[in-house]
């Protein structure tokens, strides 16, 4: 699955269970918080990792999840991950054209 969009029927995940998402998956690594420069002002800014994770298998980041406005959107994450990621959030897993 390109792109997916795990979200539930009524109501948002949020975030602490989306915490507890990848506490209990070795696969799901935390974003860490990095250092970029807007480019309108050029000062330095900090993108925050929160609510961010990779998928990793082997030490080599495949794809990501994001928390957006109570809904995971995930790239790179195979159905089956998507699937289970889904049933731990008691949310439905759609394919998202992202197109």
């Amino acid at each position: 699955m390109q792109f997916g969009k795990i979200q539930r029927v009524e109501g948002v995940i949020p975030f602490d269970e989306f915490e507890k998402l990848m506490e209990s998956e070795d696969q799901l690594v935390q974003v860490e918080d990095r250092r970029g420069l807007n480019p309108f002002t050029n000062e330095e800014v900090i993108f925050s990792g929160k609510g961010k994770a990779f998928y990793r298998v082997d030490g080599e980041d495949l794809g990501n999840l994001s928390l957006e406005s109570g809904v995971v959107l995930t790239t790179g994450v195979p159905r089956d991950v998507c699937e289970k990621i889904a049933l731990f959030l008691r949310a439905d897993l759609s394919e998202d054209d992202r197109s």
